[in-house]
């Protein structure tokens, strides 16, 4: 077989995105690639599979797990064949390949892989799926030889951000074992968040991103239904709270004791760092303790803090609190990093053993804040089992029996299943079990509980009858603790389908509140009736999150007027300023994550969107942000209406960087106005001088006015560049919001014409403009994904406080007594070269104003490098400008 079958073809019509990208194949396909990023439930599969007709060649096509691999072929039979039976021509045998081969990440690397451990791969698979790939590996050699003999042209990758690692290897290695083959790569969630080496393999694999499909447009074409993400907090429980308090106050003791310590202040006063002002390198390469030193002399009052500074020819009084972070920095450089420090001698080897002792001492990391077990202790606590029953309670009486809530967690904890009454326990582990428990014993029977896995699956007992019209081979066992609930035992290749089976009689409401494994269910699960998600996994990853959450948006045609409500669990440090780390890494996630803001009609990234009370946190604060977020989640209609107006308010989505008032670059007038006042004052004393010598000669002096006049024109006429050269900078910088676009237009155009960017600077625009926060926004108009990116990276770079860039522009102004200094970093991409940033400064001296580039990587230019950081005190804590997608 060298061709498909006449005849097929896609049996509904196509949607509006969907039609365009095939509109585009051919242009798309001229790199041998076609990369498409669109959210989850957007229809990418039955795209994937219209282009495998359309390129009408051999095909391998590969997934991350078995349920998206027998998606593939279901969709297949069902909307292109419209046939039950799956044709002989289609395999999902590696073993035994056909034209259209289907296979997962996994079995591909068991195939190709001489270790049979996957090393690094994303997945967490469930048991049976761990089987086929044992089966799979032990003939690998048989199987790969037959797989190569089919002569795939066509490769689609399924999911392919899992193509990072053992998997990409594996994966490029089979490539360029194939002819050449055209490369079909999907996904919702591109590692934008990686390094650019990791990057820049991930691209030459999937190819350029050359389609990229926003959330807002598929919402507005009812692709994708309203939702809105929601937060519930919780506290410690009163066991979890104990050790961390106990431990607060033992660092707070010790921390007070330090401040106290006169050997510690002895020895940082007498520092080479601050007597001297060399060691410029080592005060580069540790400056986060080397102002840590600084701030700890000042804290405890002594007048050698400011050396450094005197050292420098800089005054700064204006100085961060010394926080506890900050004595994190100065103890960890301490004892780990500090050349000149003995840490057997006193007084550090004392401190060294008492942060051993209360445990602050994490792999040569002193964690004052939180030690990692605390951080576990957050992210797992049991307090979010009882927010999950909240949660559930809550949309059960809001929904009824309209409820189709899913509840996804990392672990499964059979073992915590009760056999009997006298079984029961404490339930402290958030895992599938334990959610299932403690909804079972709090809720009785006002739900009707599920669990799917693929290692246990528990449904109502009235359900089991349903199971039957589906085919499935199976037992079923009540529950010994609860008979209203069965434990169903598939077997064989039934095992395969029970996902389907199970999802049915969701579907159809048999069961209304399903517990399962982010492993099995959180990718590729198709179950448009879900209208609630519980996200109980803490693994952290926005790859994950962003796929769990597409678990709820799909349209349901059953449903027209559908809203879907998206709960994530945080347990906060009720202690900390940050709120903790759980919460510090739910804001992380966000930054990912685009939805509707609560108070403005924008679809946009970030946490900010939610507008609920910042950070800390009170027991008394998260009672009131968790009645905040169920007063919202109750008004679904007004939901709908909402993002109606946001997406027709918008064309597409943009990515921007916003940033403080504070931050943006303002030109510096002064010495074009004062060389201005300087020529006109010259020429007219010139002028003064001249007529009063003519008068005195002539004894009369009634032509001074008129030369006095005549001088004054003179000087406007000589002074013209100077003060015209003002007046074309103020124009162009008029407001703070031209100032940022007038260096992002700067920056925009050198990278332009040094080729880093294609499109030309008069075919796109550096749009700013002013938040109703107060912050100010920059973003470009248009450009590819990878365009964008790079431009508000530069922007960040040099935005941001100064880091260690090989380039510095140092712009000054005032006069001999007072001068002002701005440093600011020229970006990475820039800086490769010289003539680079002779451009840049070429273009700024034009449009801003006078300013010099200094280059860091010299002994000078470290100095003035180190003068800039310390002036700007940039160090660790500082908020940066923040990046976010926004649909516009």
């Amino acid at each position: 077989m060298k061709q498909f079958p006449a005849g097929i073809k896609f049996c509904y019509p196509w949607r509006s995105y969907q039609r365009e990208v095939l509109e585009h194949l051919e242009t798309h396909l001229e790199n041998d690639h076609l990369h498409l990023v669109a959210p989850p439930g957007s229809g990418k599969t039955v795209l994937g599979l219209e282009v495998m007709l359309r390129l009408n060649k051999p095909t391998l096509i590969v997934s991350p797990t078995l349920a998206i691999r027998n998606q593939w072929v279901d969709r297949f039979t069902e909307l292109f064949l419209q046939k039950p039976e799956q044709p002989e021509w289609i395999s999902t045998d590696l073993r035994n390949p056909a034209f259209v081969t289907v296979t997962t990440y996994q079995g591909l690397h068991a195939l190709l892989d001489s270790k049979e451990k996957e090393a690094g791969s994303d997945s967490d698979l469930d048991d049976f799926e761990r089987e086929q790939n044992e089966i799979e590996a032990s003939v690998k050699d048989e199987a790969l030889e037959k797989l190569l003999r089919q002569n795939f042209q066509t490769l689609i990758l399924d999911e392919a951000h899992h193509l990072r690692t053992s998997w990409w290897k594996t994966t490029m290695k089979f490539r360029d074992q194939l002819d050449h083959p055209a490369v079909v790569a999907l996904t919702a969630t591109p590692p934008y968040d990686v390094n650019s080496a990791e990057w820049d393999k991930y691209i030459e694999l999937c190819g350029p991103i050359d389609e990229e499909i926003d959330i807002a447009a598929l919402v507005r074409e009812g692709d994708l239904c309203p939702h809105q993400d929601y937060v519930w907090m919780s506290v410690p429980t009163p066991k979890e709270e104990g050790p961390i308090r106990t431990y607060r106050d033992e660092v707070t003791q010790f921390i007070q004791e330090l401040k106290e310590n006169e050997e510690l202040v002895r020895l940082l006063e007498n520092h080479p760092w601050v007597e001297s002002e060399e060691y410029i390198e080592e005060k580069l390469a540790n400056y986060g303790y080397f102002i840590s030193i600084i701030l700890f002399l000042k804290e405890v009052g002594s007048d050698r803090w400011q050396s450094p500074f005197q050292q420098m020819e800089e005054k700064l009084t204006d100085l961060p609190a010394f926080t506890v972070e900050w004595m994190e920095e100065l103890l960890g450089g301490l004892l780990y990093r500090d050349p000149h420090v003995d840490v057997k001698n006193e007084p550090v080897k004392s401190i060294r053993k008492r942060l051993s002792g209360i445990g602050a001492l994490d792999r040569r990391n002193v964690r004052l804040t939180a030690t990692k077990a605390m951080e576990r202790t957050l992210l797992q606590s049991a307090s979010k089992l009882q927010s999950i029953t909240d949660i559930v309670s809550f949309e059960k009486q809001a929904q009824g029996d309209g409820l189709r809530l899913v509840v996804l967690a990392d672990y499964i904890y059979k073992d915590d299943l009760p056999k009997a009454d006298q079984d029961l326990k404490t339930l402290n582990r958030l895992g599938v079990i334990p959610i299932f428990e403690t909804l079972r014993r709090q809720l009785k029977n006002r739900c009707r509980l599920g669990v799917l896995t693929g290692s246990i699956v528990i449904i109502p007992t009235q359900a089991v009858p349903q199971l039957h019209s589906f085919g499935l081979d199976f037992s079923a066992q009540p529950l010994q603790i609860d008979p209203a609930y069965s434990e169903v035992i598939v077997t064989g290749v039934s095992r395969q389908e029970a996902v389907k089976v199970i999802t049915a009689i969701f579907s159809e409401g048999h069961i209304d509140t399903l517990v399962g494994t982010t492993a099995l269910l959180g990718e590729g699960w198709d179950a448009p009736s879900v209208n609630t998600l519980v996200l109980a996994s803490y693994v952290g990853s926005f790859m994950l999150t962003n796929q769990m959450r597409g678990r709820a948006i799909r349209s349901d045609k059953s449903d027209p007027q559908k809203c879907a409500n998206i709960w994530h669990l945080v347990c906060v440090d009720p202690i900390t300023f940050d709120g903790g780390y759980d919460y510090t890494s739910l804001n992380r996630r966000f930054k990912s994550l685009s939805g509707l803001d609560e108070e403005f009609p924008i679809i946009v990234s970030g946490i900010e969107r939610l507008r609920f009370p910042s950070p800390p946190y009170s027991t008394k604060k998260t009672k009131k942000v968790n009645h905040l977020m169920m007063k919202r989640a109750t008004n679904k209609s007004a939901l709908f209406e909402r993002w109606q107006k946001a997406t027709n308010l918008g064309e597409k989505k943009r990515e921007q960087v916003d940033v403080g008032r504070d931050s943006v670059p303002r030109p510096f007038l002064y010495q074009h106005t004062l060389r201005t006042l300087q020529i006109i004052t010259a020429s007219i004393i010139i002028g003064t001088l001249y007529e009063a010598a003519v008068a005195t000669a002539n004894r009369g002096s009634d032509n001074l006015l008129p030369m006095l006049g005549i001088a004054f024109a003179a000087g406007v006429i000589f002074s013209a560049p100077y003060w015209w050269k003002a007046v074309r900078i103020l124009a162009d910088n008029a407001t703070i919001e031209s100032s940022l676009q007038t260096a992002g237009r700067i920056i925009y155009e050198v990278l332009y014409e040094i080729g880093s960017i294609e499109t030309p600077p008069d075919q796109n625009k550096v749009v700013a403009e002013e938040l109703p926060n107060g912050m100010i926004s920059c973003s470009l108009e248009r450009g590819t994904p990878y365009e964008q990116k790079l431009f508000l990276q530069s922007l960040q770079q040099f935005l941001d406080p100064i880091e260690n860039p090989r380039y510095i522009l140092h712009r000054t102004s005032g006069n001999k007594r007072v001068v002002r200094h701005d440093y600011h970093a020229i970006p990475d991409e820039i800086g490769r070269k010289k003539e680079y940033v002779e451009l840049f400064v070429k273009k700024w001296e034009k449009k801003i104003g006078r300013a010099c580039a200094i280059f860091t990587r010299n002994v000078e230019g470290r100095k003035l490098l180190l003068k800039a950081r310390v002036k700007a005190m940039s160090g660790k804590f500082v908020k940066r400008s923040e990046r976010k997608s926004v649909w516009k």
